[in-house]
């Protein structure tokens, strides 16, 4: 399941009431390995649905890998 359909999964299982299911969640458990939009991404739906936060500190952690992704970002001159 890739990181999209993973949070897109989510929020549709929350607005329905549900349990999002076990591939959602085994999906969510490798956000570390995510790019950077997907982490934005989640990072986004956490604001409507905090319950997506399912360990302690992950708003830091995602905090962390952002920060890594901008310092790739090399700036060039014209």
């Amino acid at each position: 399941m890739t990181p999209t359909r993973t949070i897109q999964a989510f929020i549709d299982a929350k607005k329905e009431n549900t349990t999002p299911s076990a591939e959602v969640w085994n999906s969510l458990k490798g956000y570390r390995q995510w790019n950077e939009p997907e982490l934005i991404g989640l990072r986004n739906a956490s604001g409507y649905y905090p319950d997506i936060y399912f360990e302690n500190g992950m708003d830091e952690t995602i905090s962390k890998l952002l920060a890594k992704f901008k310092e790739k970002v090399v700036p060039h001159k014209f």
